[in-house]
Protein backbone atom coordinates (compact mmCIF):
# COMPACT_ATOMS: atom_id res chain seq x y z
CA UNK A 1 0.00 0.00 0.00
CA UNK A 2 2.96 2.76 0.52
CA UNK A 3 4.31 1.65 -2.61
CA UNK A 4 1.53 3.14 -4.23
CA UNK A 5 1.22 5.94 -2.14
CA UNK A 6 4.01 6.74 -2.97
CA UNK A 7 4.63 6.90 -6.84
CA UNK A 8 1.22 8.77 -6.79
CA UNK A 9 2.90 11.36 -5.48
CA UNK A 10 5.36 11.45 -7.83
CA UNK A 11 3.40 11.75 -10.48
CA UNK A 12 1.83 14.57 -9.08
CA UNK A 13 5.31 16.35 -8.68
CA UNK A 14 5.83 15.34 -12.23
CA UNK A 15 2.76 17.33 -13.62
CA UNK A 16 3.67 20.13 -11.56
CA UNK A 17 7.40 20.61 -12.81
CA UNK A 18 6.43 20.75 -16.47
CA UNK A 19 4.92 24.83 -16.00
CA UNK A 20 7.16 27.05 -15.44
CA UNK A 21 8.12 27.87 -11.85
CA UNK A 22 6.67 31.99 -11.57
CA UNK A 23 4.19 33.22 -13.78
CA UNK A 24 4.37 36.49 -14.06
CA UNK A 25 1.43 39.01 -12.81
CA UNK A 26 2.95 42.37 -15.38
CA UNK A 27 5.23 42.44 -17.84
CA UNK A 28 7.53 45.53 -16.91
CA UNK A 29 10.17 44.60 -19.53
CA UNK A 30 11.21 47.92 -21.11
CA UNK A 31 10.06 49.05 -24.25
CA UNK A 32 12.72 50.79 -26.53
CA UNK A 33 10.72 51.57 -29.43
CA UNK A 34 7.76 50.15 -31.38
CA UNK A 35 6.72 49.99 -35.04
CA UNK A 36 3.47 49.30 -37.10
CA UNK A 37 2.88 47.67 -39.91
CA UNK A 38 -0.10 46.89 -42.20
CA UNK A 39 -0.15 43.14 -41.00
CA UNK A 40 1.03 43.80 -36.55
CA UNK A 41 3.93 45.06 -35.35
CA UNK A 42 7.37 45.02 -33.99
CA UNK A 43 8.55 45.81 -30.72
CA UNK A 44 12.17 46.38 -29.64
CA UNK A 45 12.53 45.74 -26.01
CA UNK A 46 15.65 45.89 -23.50
CA UNK A 47 16.66 43.13 -20.89
CA UNK A 48 18.14 44.59 -18.29
CA UNK A 49 18.13 42.51 -15.32
CA UNK A 50 21.23 40.37 -15.62
CA UNK A 51 22.60 38.44 -12.44
CA UNK A 52 26.13 38.77 -11.46
CA UNK A 53 26.58 35.52 -13.66
CA UNK A 54 25.19 37.81 -16.97
CA UNK A 55 22.37 35.41 -16.75
CA UNK A 56 18.97 36.62 -17.77
CA UNK A 57 15.17 35.54 -17.86
CA UNK A 58 12.58 37.74 -19.73
CA UNK A 59 9.01 37.93 -20.05
CA UNK A 60 6.67 38.58 -22.87
CA UNK A 61 2.79 38.58 -23.12
CA UNK A 62 1.58 35.46 -25.22
CA UNK A 63 0.79 37.88 -27.99
CA UNK A 64 4.05 37.69 -29.84
CA UNK A 65 5.04 35.05 -31.89
CA UNK A 66 7.82 32.62 -30.51
CA UNK A 67 9.61 32.62 -33.95
CA UNK A 68 9.75 36.17 -34.30
CA UNK A 69 11.61 36.86 -31.25
CA UNK A 70 15.65 37.96 -32.77
CA UNK A 71 18.99 39.41 -31.05
CA UNK A 72 19.45 43.09 -31.95
CA UNK A 73 22.97 42.45 -30.26
CA UNK A 74 24.57 39.57 -30.70
CA UNK A 75 28.27 40.94 -29.89
CA UNK A 76 26.92 41.29 -25.97
CA UNK A 77 25.83 37.89 -25.67
CA UNK A 78 26.83 34.19 -25.47
CA UNK A 79 25.87 32.43 -28.01
CA UNK A 80 22.59 32.81 -28.62
CA UNK A 81 18.89 33.38 -26.98
CA UNK A 82 16.24 30.42 -25.85
CA UNK A 83 12.50 31.20 -26.45
CA UNK A 84 9.96 28.94 -24.99
CA UNK A 85 6.12 29.34 -24.76
CA UNK A 86 4.13 28.45 -21.89
CA UNK A 87 0.89 28.06 -20.89
CA UNK A 88 -0.72 29.91 -18.14
CA UNK A 89 -3.99 31.01 -16.59
CA UNK A 90 -5.79 34.13 -17.91
CA UNK A 91 -3.93 37.21 -17.41
CA UNK A 92 -5.84 40.46 -17.21
CA UNK A 93 -3.78 43.87 -18.01
CA UNK A 94 -2.97 46.76 -15.11
CA UNK A 95 -6.03 48.79 -16.94
CA UNK A 96 -8.24 46.06 -17.10
CA UNK A 97 -8.60 45.26 -13.77
CA UNK A 98 -11.25 47.66 -13.07
CA UNK A 99 -13.45 46.04 -15.98
CA UNK A 100 -12.93 42.69 -15.31
CA UNK A 101 -13.64 43.51 -11.65
CA UNK A 102 -17.04 45.26 -12.52
CA UNK A 103 -17.58 42.20 -14.92
CA UNK A 104 -16.82 39.89 -11.83
CA UNK A 105 -19.35 42.09 -9.53
CA UNK A 106 -22.04 41.91 -12.34
CA UNK A 107 -22.15 38.24 -12.34
CA UNK A 108 -22.48 38.13 -8.46
CA UNK A 109 -25.09 40.39 -8.29
CA UNK A 110 -27.25 38.56 -11.20
CA UNK A 111 -26.15 35.41 -9.18
CA UNK A 112 -27.92 37.17 -5.70
CA UNK A 113 -31.15 38.23 -8.22
CA UNK A 114 -31.10 34.57 -9.44
CA UNK A 115 -31.25 32.66 -5.98
CA UNK A 116 -34.00 35.69 -4.77
CA UNK A 117 -36.20 34.51 -8.16
CA UNK A 118 -35.87 30.81 -7.05
CA UNK A 119 -36.69 31.62 -3.25
CA UNK A 120 -39.67 33.50 -4.84
CA UNK A 121 -41.28 30.60 -7.24
CA UNK A 122 -40.86 28.33 -4.18
CA UNK A 123 -42.92 30.64 -2.35
CA UNK A 124 -45.59 31.30 -4.67
CA UNK A 125 -45.48 27.12 -5.40
CA UNK A 126 -46.43 26.56 -1.47
CA UNK A 127 -49.08 29.58 -1.76
CA UNK A 128 -50.78 28.02 -4.32
CA UNK A 129 -50.87 24.17 -3.22
CA UNK A 130 -51.40 25.34 1.21
CA UNK A 131 -55.30 24.53 1.41
CA UNK A 132 -57.05 26.15 4.89
CA UNK A 133 -58.04 23.80 7.81
CA UNK A 134 -61.67 23.67 8.92
CA UNK A 135 -63.00 25.92 11.13
CA UNK A 136 -66.19 26.28 13.20
CA UNK A 137 -65.44 30.09 12.81
CA UNK A 138 -66.01 31.65 9.44
CA UNK A 139 -64.26 35.01 10.11
CA UNK A 140 -60.71 32.98 10.75
CA UNK A 141 -61.64 31.23 6.96
CA UNK A 142 -62.14 34.41 5.77
CA UNK A 143 -58.82 35.97 7.32
CA UNK A 144 -56.62 33.58 6.35
CA UNK A 145 -58.20 33.74 2.28
CA UNK A 146 -57.75 37.56 2.39
CA UNK A 147 -54.42 37.10 3.89
CA UNK A 148 -53.22 34.36 1.78
CA UNK A 149 -54.24 36.30 -1.34
CA UNK A 150 -52.00 39.49 0.06
CA UNK A 151 -49.24 37.52 0.35
CA UNK A 152 -49.67 35.83 -2.99
CA UNK A 153 -49.83 38.83 -4.53
CA UNK A 154 -47.14 40.70 -3.06
CA UNK A 155 -44.99 37.22 -4.21
CA UNK A 156 -45.82 37.47 -7.86
CA UNK A 157 -45.17 41.56 -7.74
CA UNK A 158 -41.77 41.23 -5.86
CA UNK A 159 -41.07 37.59 -8.41
CA UNK A 160 -41.70 40.06 -11.48
CA UNK A 161 -39.95 42.54 -10.32
CA UNK A 162 -36.68 40.60 -9.80
CA UNK A 163 -37.19 39.18 -13.57
CA UNK A 164 -37.52 42.50 -14.72
CA UNK A 165 -34.35 43.56 -12.53
CA UNK A 166 -32.31 40.25 -14.22
CA UNK A 167 -32.91 41.14 -17.39
CA UNK A 168 -31.76 44.37 -17.15
CA UNK A 169 -28.24 43.34 -15.46
CA UNK A 170 -27.86 40.26 -17.97
CA UNK A 171 -28.18 42.80 -20.48
CA UNK A 172 -25.82 44.95 -18.65
CA UNK A 173 -23.31 41.75 -18.15
CA UNK A 174 -23.24 40.88 -21.97
CA UNK A 175 -22.07 45.05 -22.89
CA UNK A 176 -19.35 44.53 -20.50
CA UNK A 177 -18.33 40.81 -21.59
CA UNK A 178 -18.01 42.38 -25.39
CA UNK A 179 -15.90 45.35 -24.19
CA UNK A 180 -13.78 43.35 -22.46
CA UNK A 181 -13.68 40.66 -25.22
CA UNK A 182 -12.50 43.65 -27.62
CA UNK A 183 -9.94 44.47 -25.22
CA UNK A 184 -8.27 41.48 -24.05
CA UNK A 185 -4.86 40.85 -25.05
CA UNK A 186 -4.25 38.38 -27.69
CA UNK A 187 -3.00 35.18 -26.18
CA UNK A 188 -3.80 35.51 -22.67
CA UNK A 189 -3.45 32.07 -21.56
CA UNK A 190 0.03 31.58 -22.77
CA UNK A 191 3.77 33.80 -22.39
CA UNK A 192 7.12 33.62 -23.75
CA UNK A 193 10.19 32.74 -21.64
CA UNK A 194 13.47 34.28 -22.74
CA UNK A 195 16.68 33.11 -21.20
CA UNK A 196 20.71 33.17 -22.25
CA UNK A 197 23.63 34.86 -20.59
CA UNK A 198 25.34 38.21 -21.96
CA UNK A 199 27.56 40.80 -21.06
CA UNK A 200 25.61 43.80 -21.39
CA UNK A 201 21.62 44.71 -21.68
CA UNK A 202 20.08 42.35 -24.01
CA UNK A 203 18.19 44.16 -27.53
CA UNK A 204 15.39 42.05 -28.84
CA UNK A 205 12.67 42.30 -30.85
CA UNK A 206 9.33 40.40 -31.54
CA UNK A 207 6.47 40.31 -33.92
CA UNK A 208 2.60 40.78 -32.86
CA UNK A 209 -0.19 40.11 -35.63
CA UNK A 210 -2.32 41.95 -32.83
CA UNK A 211 -2.01 45.00 -33.98
CA UNK A 212 -2.43 47.78 -36.96
CA UNK A 213 -2.77 51.22 -38.20
CA UNK A 214 -4.60 53.20 -40.80
CA UNK A 215 -4.52 56.79 -42.32
CA UNK A 216 -7.32 59.10 -42.26
CA UNK A 217 -7.18 62.33 -44.70
CA UNK A 218 -9.92 65.39 -44.68
CA UNK A 219 -9.75 66.67 -48.06
CA UNK A 220 -11.28 70.07 -48.47
CA UNK A 221 -11.65 71.51 -52.33
CA UNK A 222 -11.45 74.99 -53.13
CA UNK A 223 -14.03 74.92 -55.88
CA UNK A 224 -12.58 78.03 -57.87
CA UNK A 225 -9.17 77.56 -57.34
CA UNK A 226 -8.37 74.06 -56.88
CA UNK A 227 -6.22 73.56 -54.28
CA UNK A 228 -6.72 71.04 -51.91
CA UNK A 229 -5.68 70.94 -48.26
CA UNK A 230 -4.88 67.99 -46.47
CA UNK A 231 -5.30 66.98 -43.04
CA UNK A 232 -3.87 63.72 -41.99
CA UNK A 233 -5.30 61.84 -39.05
CA UNK A 234 -3.62 58.36 -38.17
CA UNK A 235 -5.89 55.85 -36.01
CA UNK A 236 -4.27 52.80 -33.99
CA UNK A 237 -4.15 50.07 -31.77
CA UNK A 238 -2.57 46.87 -30.55
CA UNK A 239 -4.06 44.37 -28.35
CA UNK A 240 -0.15 42.89 -26.52
CA UNK A 241 -0.99 44.19 -22.97
CA UNK A 242 1.54 46.44 -22.88
CA UNK A 243 1.27 50.24 -22.96
CA UNK A 244 3.95 52.37 -24.50
CA UNK A 245 4.53 56.23 -24.74
CA UNK A 246 6.93 57.72 -27.14
CA UNK A 247 8.06 57.52 -30.74
CA UNK A 248 6.39 55.46 -32.91
CA UNK A 249 6.98 54.82 -36.82
CA UNK A 250 4.47 53.88 -38.84
CA UNK A 251 5.20 51.77 -42.16
CA UNK A 252 2.88 51.10 -45.24
CA UNK A 253 4.76 48.04 -46.18
CA UNK A 254 5.89 44.99 -43.95
CA UNK A 255 9.42 43.47 -44.50
CA UNK A 256 9.23 40.52 -46.79
CA UNK A 257 10.82 37.50 -44.77
CA UNK A 258 11.82 34.93 -47.63
CA UNK A 259 12.73 37.28 -50.74
CA UNK A 260 13.50 35.93 -54.17
CA UNK A 261 14.90 36.53 -57.48
CA UNK A 262 11.60 36.96 -59.82
CA UNK A 263 11.75 34.25 -62.31
CA UNK A 264 8.83 34.17 -65.16
CA UNK A 265 8.93 30.06 -66.29
CA UNK A 266 7.41 29.39 -70.06
CA UNK A 267 4.05 28.19 -70.17
CA UNK A 268 4.24 24.92 -72.22
CA UNK A 269 1.59 23.79 -74.32
CA UNK A 270 0.59 20.42 -75.72
CA UNK A 271 -2.30 18.98 -77.62
CA UNK A 272 -5.46 17.86 -75.41
CA UNK A 273 -5.83 13.71 -75.38
CA UNK A 274 -8.41 12.31 -77.54
CA UNK A 275 -11.20 10.51 -75.48
CA UNK A 276 -13.55 8.19 -76.31
CA UNK A 277 -16.33 6.49 -74.71
CA UNK A 278 -16.78 2.92 -74.29
CA UNK A 279 -19.83 1.08 -73.03
CA UNK A 280 -18.86 -1.48 -69.57
CA UNK A 281 -20.58 -4.25 -69.12
CA UNK A 282 -22.34 -2.34 -66.19
CA UNK A 283 -23.70 -0.18 -68.60
CA UNK A 284 -21.06 2.84 -66.93
CA UNK A 285 -19.62 5.33 -69.41
CA UNK A 286 -15.85 5.60 -69.02
CA UNK A 287 -13.34 7.83 -70.31
CA UNK A 288 -10.22 6.13 -72.05
CA UNK A 289 -7.79 8.61 -72.53
CA UNK A 290 -5.49 8.20 -75.63
CA UNK A 291 -1.93 9.85 -74.09
CA UNK A 292 0.05 9.49 -77.15
CA UNK A 293 0.77 13.15 -78.28
CA UNK A 294 0.39 12.89 -82.57
CA UNK A 295 3.26 15.77 -84.64
CA UNK A 296 2.17 18.97 -85.43
CA UNK A 297 0.57 18.13 -88.66
CA UNK A 298 -2.82 19.67 -88.81
CA UNK A 299 -4.90 21.14 -91.58
CA UNK A 300 -6.22 23.84 -89.13
CA UNK A 301 -4.85 25.91 -86.69
CA UNK A 302 -5.17 24.61 -82.81
CA UNK A 303 -7.61 27.20 -80.86
CA UNK A 304 -7.09 27.20 -76.78
CA UNK A 305 -10.16 25.17 -76.11
CA UNK A 306 -8.24 22.05 -77.80
CA UNK A 307 -5.07 22.84 -76.22
CA UNK A 308 -4.49 21.83 -72.58
CA UNK A 309 -2.03 22.98 -70.16
CA UNK A 310 -0.34 19.16 -68.33
CA UNK A 311 1.38 20.29 -65.02
CA UNK A 312 3.57 17.20 -65.58
CA UNK A 313 5.02 19.89 -68.82
CA UNK A 314 5.62 22.74 -67.07
CA UNK A 315 8.51 23.37 -64.65
CA UNK A 316 7.40 24.42 -61.28
CA UNK A 317 3.71 23.68 -61.92
CA UNK A 318 0.27 25.37 -62.92
CA UNK A 319 0.54 28.28 -60.38
CA UNK A 320 4.60 29.41 -61.44
CA UNK A 321 3.86 29.71 -64.80
CA UNK A 322 0.75 31.15 -65.10
CA UNK A 323 2.20 34.28 -62.87
CA UNK A 324 2.95 33.19 -59.27
CA UNK A 325 5.99 35.72 -59.60
CA UNK A 326 7.73 36.47 -56.14
CA UNK A 327 7.18 40.02 -55.80
CA UNK A 328 10.43 42.04 -54.33
CA UNK A 329 9.58 44.40 -51.34
CA UNK A 330 12.25 47.06 -51.57
CA UNK A 331 12.74 49.93 -49.40
CA UNK A 332 12.39 52.43 -51.42
CA UNK A 333 8.33 51.39 -51.50
CA UNK A 334 8.14 52.08 -47.86
CA UNK A 335 6.47 55.61 -46.88
CA UNK A 336 6.64 55.59 -42.87
CA UNK A 337 4.92 58.22 -40.40
CA UNK A 338 6.81 59.11 -37.33
CA UNK A 339 4.75 60.51 -34.50
CA UNK A 340 5.25 60.66 -30.63
CA UNK A 341 1.96 59.37 -28.80
CA UNK A 342 0.84 56.64 -26.05
CA UNK A 343 -1.20 53.53 -27.26
CA UNK A 344 -2.22 51.47 -24.71
CA UNK A 345 -2.41 47.63 -25.42
CA UNK A 346 -5.65 47.28 -24.42
CA UNK A 347 -7.15 47.29 -27.92
CA UNK A 348 -9.28 50.43 -28.37
CA UNK A 349 -8.26 52.23 -31.14
CA UNK A 350 -6.70 55.68 -31.13
CA UNK A 351 -6.69 58.73 -33.20
CA UNK A 352 -3.47 60.98 -33.65
CA UNK A 353 -3.63 64.11 -35.89
CA UNK A 354 -0.21 63.90 -37.48
CA UNK A 355 2.47 66.60 -39.21
CA UNK A 356 2.24 65.42 -42.52
CA UNK A 357 4.61 66.59 -45.09
CA UNK A 358 1.58 66.87 -47.38
CA UNK A 359 -0.39 70.10 -46.79
CA UNK A 360 -1.66 71.03 -49.87
CA UNK A 361 -2.82 69.41 -53.16
CA UNK A 362 -3.69 71.19 -56.80
CA UNK A 363 -5.52 70.16 -58.88
CA UNK A 364 -8.38 71.56 -61.48
CA UNK A 365 -12.00 71.47 -60.60
CA UNK A 366 -14.44 69.69 -63.04
CA UNK A 367 -17.89 69.56 -63.48
CA UNK A 368 -18.85 66.35 -64.92
CA UNK A 369 -22.37 65.69 -66.12
CA UNK A 370 -23.38 62.18 -67.33
CA UNK A 371 -26.91 62.39 -67.83
CA UNK A 372 -27.50 58.36 -68.61
CA UNK A 373 -26.58 57.63 -64.78
CA UNK A 374 -27.60 60.61 -63.01
CA UNK A 375 -29.41 64.28 -63.70
CA UNK A 376 -27.05 66.26 -61.47
CA UNK A 377 -23.23 66.68 -61.91
CA UNK A 378 -20.15 65.25 -60.20
CA UNK A 379 -17.40 68.00 -58.88
CA UNK A 380 -14.12 65.94 -59.98
CA UNK A 381 -10.41 67.42 -58.64
CA UNK A 382 -8.10 66.92 -61.99
CA UNK A 383 -4.80 66.19 -59.88
CA UNK A 384 -1.71 68.23 -60.82
CA UNK A 385 0.94 65.52 -61.98
CA UNK A 386 3.40 66.86 -59.62
CA UNK A 387 1.44 66.49 -56.03
CA UNK A 388 3.51 63.97 -53.61
CA UNK A 389 1.40 60.68 -53.56
CA UNK A 390 -1.08 59.94 -50.56
CA UNK A 391 -0.91 57.70 -48.32
CA UNK A 392 -3.49 54.54 -49.27
CA UNK A 393 -6.08 55.39 -46.72
CA UNK A 394 -9.81 56.57 -45.76
CA UNK A 395 -10.74 60.31 -46.78
CA UNK A 396 -13.57 62.70 -45.79
CA UNK A 397 -14.49 64.82 -48.64
CA UNK A 398 -14.98 68.71 -48.23
CA UNK A 399 -16.09 71.36 -50.79
CA UNK A 400 -15.41 74.60 -49.87
CA UNK A 401 -15.76 73.55 -46.10
CA UNK A 402 -19.06 71.30 -46.59
CA UNK A 403 -19.24 67.90 -46.16
CA UNK A 404 -20.23 65.72 -49.71
CA UNK A 405 -18.47 62.63 -48.79
CA UNK A 406 -15.97 59.80 -48.08
CA UNK A 407 -14.06 57.89 -50.55
CA UNK A 408 -10.67 55.46 -50.42
CA UNK A 409 -7.11 56.71 -51.65
CA UNK A 410 -5.66 54.01 -53.59
CA UNK A 411 -2.80 52.83 -53.65
CA UNK A 412 0.78 55.02 -54.05
CA UNK A 413 -1.47 57.34 -56.39
CA UNK A 414 -3.47 54.59 -58.40
CA UNK A 415 -6.93 56.41 -58.67
CA UNK A 416 -5.43 59.63 -57.60
CA UNK A 417 -5.20 61.57 -60.81
CA UNK A 418 -8.69 62.18 -60.72
CA UNK A 419 -10.83 62.50 -57.34
CA UNK A 420 -14.53 62.69 -57.27
CA UNK A 421 -15.41 65.01 -54.36
CA UNK A 422 -18.95 64.71 -54.57
CA UNK A 423 -22.20 66.06 -56.76
CA UNK A 424 -23.12 69.71 -57.84
CA UNK A 425 -26.73 69.56 -56.90
CA UNK A 426 -27.42 72.73 -58.72
CA UNK A 427 -26.19 71.78 -62.01
CA UNK A 428 -28.61 69.94 -63.58
CA UNK A 429 -28.82 68.02 -66.76
CA UNK A 430 -32.34 66.47 -68.40
CA UNK A 431 -32.19 64.49 -71.81
CA UNK A 432 -35.07 64.82 -74.16
CA UNK A 433 -35.28 61.77 -77.22
CA UNK A 434 -35.95 63.25 -80.71
CA UNK A 435 -38.86 61.94 -82.39
CA UNK A 436 -37.34 58.41 -84.66
CA UNK A 437 -37.84 57.50 -87.85
CA UNK A 438 -37.35 53.74 -89.19
CA UNK A 439 -36.97 52.56 -93.02
CA UNK A 440 -37.32 49.00 -93.60
CA UNK A 441 -36.72 48.08 -97.41
CA UNK A 442 -35.89 44.31 -99.00
CA UNK A 443 -32.23 44.44 -98.67
CA UNK A 444 -31.64 47.26 -95.64
CA UNK A 445 -33.18 48.68 -92.55
CA UNK A 446 -32.56 52.56 -91.68
CA UNK A 447 -33.26 53.64 -87.60
CA UNK A 448 -32.93 57.47 -87.05
CA UNK A 449 -32.56 58.37 -83.66
CA UNK A 450 -30.91 61.63 -81.82
CA UNK A 451 -31.90 63.76 -78.66
CA UNK A 452 -30.85 66.65 -76.73
CA UNK A 453 -29.52 67.74 -73.67
CA UNK A 454 -30.78 70.66 -71.66
CA UNK A 455 -28.31 71.70 -68.50
CA UNK A 456 -29.31 74.38 -65.77
CA UNK A 457 -26.91 76.48 -63.69
CA UNK A 458 -28.57 76.77 -60.61
CA UNK A 459 -25.07 78.56 -58.71
CA UNK A 460 -24.85 82.00 -58.87
CA UNK A 461 -21.14 81.81 -61.09
CA UNK A 462 -20.89 80.69 -64.95
CA UNK A 463 -18.92 77.80 -64.50
CA UNK A 464 -17.15 75.01 -67.57
CA UNK A 465 -19.44 71.95 -67.63
CA UNK A 466 -17.58 68.74 -69.07
CA UNK A 467 -20.40 66.24 -70.83
CA UNK A 468 -19.44 62.52 -71.07
CA UNK A 469 -21.47 60.57 -73.37
CA UNK A 470 -21.73 57.31 -75.64
CA UNK A 471 -22.85 56.72 -79.13
CA UNK A 472 -23.23 52.67 -80.24
CA UNK A 473 -20.72 50.78 -81.15
CA UNK A 474 -21.81 48.27 -84.25
CA UNK A 475 -20.55 44.46 -83.29
CA UNK A 476 -21.65 43.46 -86.80
CA UNK A 477 -19.84 44.70 -89.66
CA UNK A 478 -23.87 44.90 -91.63
CA UNK A 479 -24.49 47.72 -88.97
CA UNK A 480 -23.19 51.02 -90.14
CA UNK A 481 -23.27 53.96 -87.71
CA UNK A 482 -23.84 56.87 -89.10
CA UNK A 483 -23.41 60.33 -87.56
CA UNK A 484 -25.43 63.17 -88.39
CA UNK A 485 -24.73 66.10 -86.28
CA UNK A 486 -23.47 66.76 -82.75
CA UNK A 487 -23.44 70.12 -81.24
CA UNK A 488 -21.40 71.93 -79.72
CA UNK A 489 -18.60 69.57 -81.68
CA UNK A 490 -16.96 66.98 -79.67
CA UNK A 491 -13.74 67.30 -77.93
CA UNK A 492 -12.65 63.63 -78.15
CA UNK A 493 -13.99 60.48 -78.86
CA UNK A 494 -12.33 57.06 -78.41
CA UNK A 495 -12.84 53.60 -79.85
CA UNK A 496 -15.61 52.45 -78.28
CA UNK A 497 -17.69 55.72 -79.19
CA UNK A 498 -17.55 57.42 -75.62
CA UNK A 499 -17.11 61.08 -76.37
CA UNK A 500 -16.64 64.06 -74.31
Amino acid sequence: MSSLICSLMLLVISSVSCFASEVPDSYNIKINSLNFYPSGAKFEFVIENLDNDGNFEAYLPGAFQPESVKLINPQDVYGDIHVEKLSRTRWTPKNLLSLRAEQENQTKLISALTSQQSALEQTLSLLKNVTPQKSDNPQNLLDYIVNAQSLRQETENSLSEIKSAITQERDKLTMINSELNSRRPAGENSYLVITGRAKNNVVIEAFTSSANWRPKYILNLNSDSGDIDVQMFVRASQRTGLDYSGLITLHTRTPDENISNPDLLPIKVGIKPKTEKILSTSAVSINRTNRMYKSVQMEAPMMMEDAVFDEDMIDGGMENALGGVPALTESLSDRTVNLKAEINGDGKEREFEVDSPVKKLFAKPIIMLIPEQRNNAWIIADMNEDNEKLIPGTADLRVDNYSTGKIYIQEFGEGQKQIPFGYADQITIKKEALIGKIGVSWFSGVFTSGYKLEITNGTKYDRTITIKDRLPVPTDEKIKLDIKRIEPQQKERDAENRFT
